[in-house]
């Protein structure tokens, strides 16, 4: 509306100011021009007074009253007036011509179509507003729940997990963005919970399990020997017996530690050289009571000394538990075997023994917690079933592994292989 006054207003003083002989103040078939002859569409009014401030001319549009010249309003600067109850925006000018003011220019625009779209608009606004808004804010509202549905899924499954329910996981959103790292390293952080605490099951399970039994001979064995009186010898037995039953207890408890720090990883773990022959001999002099009992001849003729840089501690262990597997079922007067190769910076340390065997079935359990040979020729052989599970740990632990092969009625054979260095 101001570029359309500022218009007008410019196309007459240039008007004027360049006609070389002013015969009339307006150009030519200037009032037959749609603004200034309809009221309807966008009019444009103009009155043009002569230096007396004599009306001259006026639009046709302009049938009622006049635009007058507002001595107090500043030239080619808009102001609003009221016109017959229609507000309009005006500006003025001086008509100059050769240098001097030959009249005066008033031009108005009715803002009464603005007027109406602002109205339009108001109203729109008003009924488009509140819609828009509720539509919005069901929007933001779906959007915000379908983003945060993974953040009630971490809630959720956090909530469920109890000591009971521990296989419970976070569904992975589908976006890999924060929260599905987050998801991810929650999932981490729930298996490695539940691991720990199904070993700490299994440890509580196993130690009452294994436990019970000597404790309950050794009970037994107390209450029957305090219910009379008894000679020097008899008192001897039970008390020796009760030993027996005490050693078998003390072992267990450190086969279940040694077991239990395994498998926490909590063995303090400081290699060493040492020859691995060396061990094997200081091994079968632990065992060599064990071995004159039973009469089992130990034949080391082809082992062969080697320097290894290992964990020295858990070697013993591994060859103390499979050496006392194989004296416990080997027959009396049988036969234990121990040799190696060395062959592509490999060495191979080999048990054999000729005693019961195992069969196919025997053999994939083997080295699993407390399995044991079910043969009734060996009913009375002592142990537990951890033996070879703890020297499968501990082999792990030293980068060494554990081949084993079965023949049942015939023997076993285990291979222990090292990597030289």
């Amino acid at each position: 509306m101001y570029e359309t006054l500022e218009e007008e207003i410019n196309s007459h003083v240039d008007y004027v100011l360049h006609e070389p002989t002013l015969k009339n103040f307006v150009q030519p078939r200037e009032w037959e021009e749609v603004e200034h002859t309809d009221l309807s569409l966008n009019p444009v009014f103009i009155a043009i007074y002569d230096i007396n401030f004599k009306l001259v001319e006026n639009s046709p549009n302009l049938v009622q009253n006049k635009l007058e010249w507002n001595k107090n309003q500043a030239e080619q600067t808009p102001f609003y007036a009221n016109y017959n109850s229609i507000q309009m925006l005006i500006s003025q000018a001086k008509l100059i011509h050769h240098g001097e003011v030959v009249g005066y220019l008033v031009v108005g625009i009715s803002t009464k179509h603005n007027q109406l779209a602002l109205d339009y608009l108001q109203k729109a606004l008003l009924l488009i507003f509140p819609i828009s808004l509720i539509i919005i804010f069901l929007l933001a509202r779906f959007i915000a729940s379908k983003f945060i549905k993974p953040v009630f899924n971490v809630i959720h499954t956090a909530q469920s997990i109890s000591e009971n329910n521990l296989s419970e996981r976070i569904i992975l959103p589908r976006n890999k963005d924060e929260l599905y790292q987050l998801s991810t390293t929650i999932n981490s952080l729930l298996d490695r919970l539940e691991f720990q605490i199904i070993k700490a099951k299994q440890f509580s399970s196993d130690a009452s399990h294994e436990l019970r039994t000597p404790l309950a001979v050794i009970k037994g064995t107390l209450e029957i020997l305090i219910r009379r009186e008894r000679t020097t010898e008899e008192y001897n037995e039970k008390i020796n017996y009760t030993l027996k039953q005490v050693n078998r207890l003390y072992n267990l408890v450190e086969q279940f530690l040694l077991l239990s720090r395994v498998e926490n990883n909590s063995l303090q773990l400081t290699s060493s050289d040492f020859d691995i022959k060396n061990e094997i001999l200081s091994s079968i002099e632990r065992f060599q009571i064990l071995l004159d009992e039973k009469q089992i001849e130990v034949n080391t003729t082809e082992l062969s000394p080697e320097n290894l840089t290992n964990y020295k501690e858990f070697i013993e262990i591994i060859i103390d538990n499979i050496l006392s597997n194989a004296i416990k079922y080997v027959h009396l007067k049988g036969e234990i075997t121990i040799s190696s190769v060395t062959e592509n910076n490999l060495y191979d340390l080999i048990f054999e023994d000729n005693g019961i065997g195992m069969s196919e079935d025997d053999l994939k359990f083997v080295q699993d917690r407390y399995f044991r040979i079910q043969d009734e020729s060996m009913l009375n052989v002592s142990g537990y079933g951890l033996g070879l599970n703890i020297a499968t740990k501990l082999a792990q632990l030293t980068n060494a592994k554990i081949n084993i092969t079965s023949t049942q009625g015939k023997g076993t054979k285990i291979v222990l292989t090292f990597i030289l260095k």
